[in-house]
């Protein structure tokens, strides 16, 4: 059942009631979720594997019509044909992070060789690394973006660019850093940097590869002063017109918004920020591959940080959608 018909709480639990889909089997759609039920990566509160499922489960509030949804604020239907499916979870390997990443990044590599924008749900943060891997084909000779960078746009408190913490280099705190070794991958810009926990030599790792990290002061400062819009001139560091990745890091908004993550910082971005950085993102670029991590709903009973999660990803959506439309009718 997908779309208006059928209430929240009735049917299978997929991402905004979208129909599932076996992931190998005959399917053509413009997105695919893809959820990754892991956690490993986590140094402080464990909990972020349940994630995937309770995203479902309260993206079933926004169940997504074939007509898509009309945007109050534009006066603009938005997502119409997007052909949304849910390709169910990564089959994650209990305690091998190797194995689990290697299933990772091929469940993305093959929803990206279909066309399909990957829409992933965490799992704690190390995910990302593996997700962004899974675009190697797409980069390598032959592939759809040959001879180009994938640049990445992430929300985030951190900058979670360590080398490696108590000799491991696959944890939450290091899915950029391995993300930047990757031999296609470009520029990063992340919104929302803050907190007493920034390391200033992984800040001074960021910024020698090319990151530029923008402090969430500066996003509030330049919001009260000329509005949301001003977000867009955060994003100029990026390459107009070059493939993006995002990455939405939860704890990237304020806590009092979204409690449920492992790892709060106050002061953080609120959503009306995040959702003007995403539509400009989408008027500068392609976006290709999105997701979002560290949604932790044993910190949250009221269920508020899921819900926020469901939209932000339904708006990342839409600005990658909207995006494709834009440049459809400029080519």
């Amino acid at each position: 059942m997908n779309g208006e018909a059928g209430l929240p709480y009735t049917g299978v639990a997929t991402f905004a009631k979208a129909p599932l889909v076996d992931r190998s089997g005959d399917w053509h759609a413009g997105a695919a979720v893809l959820g990754i039920p892991y956690d490993w990566g986590v140094g402080y509160r464990p909990g972020a594997r349940s994630a995937p499922r309770a995203i479902r489960e309260a993206s079933a509030r926004y169940a997504l019509a074939p007509g898509g949804f009309w945007d109050v604020e534009t006066g603009r239907t938005r997502l119409a044909g997007v052909g949304l499916v849910d390709a169910g979870d990564v089959d994650v390997l209990y305690l091998d992070t190797e194995e689990t990443f290697s299933r990772i990044s091929a469940a993305v590599a093959e929803i990206v060789a279909r066309g399909a924008v990957p829409l992933v749900l965490g799992g704690d943060h190390s995910v990302t690394f593996p997700g962004i891997r899974g675009f190697a084909p797409a980069f390598a000779e032959g592939g759809r973006w040959h001879g180009r960078r994938l640049h990445i746009l992430q929300f985030d408190a951190h900058l979670d660019f360590r080398d490696e913490l108590l000799g491991v280099r696959l944890a939450n705190s290091s899915p950029i850093r391995r993300a930047s070794e990757l031999p296609f991958t470009g520029r990063v810009v992340n919104l929302g940097v803050r907190g007493l926990r920034t390391s200033p030599v992984d800040y001074e790792a960021a910024v020698r590869y090319g990151a530029t990290p923008v402090l969430a002061r500066d996003i509030h400062e330049a919001t009260r002063r000329d509005g949301p819009e001003a977000i867009a001139r955060f994003l100029e560091t990026l390459p107009a017109g070059e493939p993006l990745y995002v990455t939405i890091d939860i704890d990237g908004l304020d806590p009092s918004l979204c409690p449920g993550t492992g790892s709060p910082e106050p002061e953080g971005l609120t959503y009306t920020q995040v959702k003007a950085a995403l539509r400009a993102a989408g008027d500068r670029h392609p976006i290709v591959g999105i997701d979002l991590v560290e949604v932790n709903p044993y910190f949250d009973p009221t269920g508020r940080t899921m819900l926020t999660a469901a939209a932000l990803l339904l708006e990342a959506l839409s600005a990658a959608w909207d995006g494709r439309a834009a440049q459809r009718r400029a080519g």
